[in-house]
């Protein structure tokens, strides 16, 4: 039997946010908690690339054009810029790559203009993603039904300031529904960046127990 091929393998530019980020993304096998933000062509930073939006890439052999793009990239945008490898096979599935060239230089020197309503439609979707997460981990998280119910009180106080009204209930529909499907994908394509005290990586869990949740809820 004929060997498999090996992956082959690409650099790409990581926004280095993380202490981890080159072993992460090193092992990046789509496991749960691999989240490293790589720069797309429109000069964002992506945990995984889409068919409008690509990751950047260079081939292996491409290192010190790669590391010199980096350097440009780190000038330009104030803030550390490293290069990073990952295989074709060991991305998420769907990712999306696009060889860099100079036509991608502008990339490099910082994010794509796009309409004031469509940012701010995306940032207040952002937000309540994030808001949203740390309610549905508190009450994951509540020992007893007393304590699902202070839990439930600071939530309800919390969401009638910040976006009006809303309950634990109605927090768990959003995020478990498509809204909050959508605001994730949003994050994880470079879209808009997350904000507030939790990681990505917890913000991934917390649409997962909702989701959990809202299975149960619906058998039950």
């Amino acid at each position: 039997m004929n060997s498999p091929m090996p992956p082959a393998q690409y650099l790409l530019l990581s926004l280095a946010d993380h202490p981890l980020a080159s072993q992460e993304a090193h092992r990046h096998d789509g496991a749960p908690g691999a989240y490293i933000r790589c720069l797309n062509v429109a000069g964002r930073w992506a945990v995984h690339g889409t068919t409008h939006t690509p990751l950047l890439v260079w081939h292996a052999t491409q290192a010190s054009a790669a590391h010199a793009a980096g350097e440009r990239a780190s000038r330009a945008r104030n803030c550390p810029v490293e290069v990073v490898s990952r295989g074709d096979a060991g991305g998420p599935e769907g990712r999306q790559i696009q060889l860099f060239t100079d036509a991608f230089e502008s990339a490099l020197l910082g994010s794509a203009a796009r309409s004031e309503a469509r940012s701010r439609r995306l940032r207040n979707e952002a937000d309540r993603l994030a808001a949203f997460s740390l309610i549905v981990r508190a009450a994951s998280t509540a020992a007893d039904q007393e304590a699902f119910a202070e839990v439930s009180r600071a939530a309800a106080k919390a969401l009638r300031t910040k976006f009006g009204g809303g309950s634990i209930t109605s927090t768990f529909a959003w995020l478990a529904g498509q809204a909050g499907r959508d605001a994730l994908e949003s994050v994880l394509a470079g879209e808009v960046e997350l904000t507030g005290p939790l990681s990505l990586r917890e913000v991934v869990e917390a649409a997962e127990l909702a989701q959990k949740a809202e299975r149960l809820r619906e058998e039950s």
